[in-house]
């Protein structure tokens, strides 16, 4: 059932209770970041949590590609390569396990945000979020806010917004 959203279109109020949920979710995980980070080096090894991370999100991915194939057609299965790329090569080159966590919920988030919101308004949240995440995590006195997550969160929003859009194509 949709609602009427006076910013842009109908809002879906699925997309929306699952943007709803994501945005909560970010900021909890950046407040209890270090205690679940202790607690998956404690009784998960790094393999078994590398693992945790990418099958969700090369599933995710994956899924809106192949429905996004069925619907419209198969050209849109180049976009697979790039989406992988983004999602599944990029997050394994990087060091820290905990780091691509990053891809999966911002990748989410910019993906549900561009089915939420269109235009500059889902660019604007999805920004703002990549960003205010990492300013709650300089204000957090066990986290560091960092640059250089800032730069993964971007990127991840920004390939979930692009793969939003294709999706409403």
């Amino acid at each position: 059932m949709n609602i009427r959203n006076p910013l842009s279109k109908p809002l879906d109020r699925r997309w929306f209770a699952t943007w709803l949920l994501l945005l909560s979710v970010i900021p909890l995980l950046s407040i209890y970041g270090r205690r679940l980070q202790a607690f998956s080096r404690e009784h998960l090894n790094t393999d078994v949590l590398a693992w945790a991370i990418a099958v969700p999100t090369l599933l995710l991915v994956v899924i809106f590609l192949l429905d996004q194939a069925r619907r419209y057609g198969y050209r849109r299965l180049w976009h697979l390569a790039w989406a992988l790329a983004l999602f599944g090569i990029l997050p394994l080159t990087l060091n820290a396990v905990e780091e691509r966590l990053h891809f999966l919920v911002f990748g989410a988030f910019g993906l549900v945000t561009g089915r939420t919101f269109t235009g500059r308004i889902g660019l604007l949240l999805g920004i703002s979020a990549a960003g205010l995440d990492e300013l709650l995590q300089w204000a957090l006195p066990d986290r560091v806010g960092d640059w250089r997550d800032v730069g993964f969160n971007l990127v991840s929003v920004l390939g979930g917004l692009l793969l939003a859009k294709l999706g409403r194509r």
